[in-house]
């Protein structure tokens, strides 16, 4: 019965700590968190488009131009920031 009582509470203890923890950063990222990612897209979005183009033997004028829009982002400040989130304002 006792070692019922402690997987249970154990179970429930590595639970909560999930869900406050690891769970939350990942629906939850913070702003930068999110700009690592939008940046981290962006790379690898136009790193497949020179790639696919050298391939084909096709030239593309502005991978960059076609990636933002295929990733609905924008460039402020040196950063890319998603159309879809809000931003703080200062």
């Amino acid at each position: 019965m006792l070692q019922r009582i402690i997987t249970v509470a154990l179970l429930a203890g590595v639970g909560y700590w999930y869900w406050s923890g690891p769970y939350q950063e990942r629906v939850n990222p913070t702003p930068e968190q999110k700009l690592l990612e939008n940046s981290e897209n962006m790379r690898e979005c136009i790193y497949n488009k020179k790639y696919a183009a050298s391939r084909t033997l096709t030239g593309i004028v502005n991978p960059e131009e076609i990636c933002a829009e295929e990733l609905n982002l924008y460039e402020y400040e040196g950063q890319w920031h998603s159309y879809d989130d809000v931003r703080e304002s200062h």
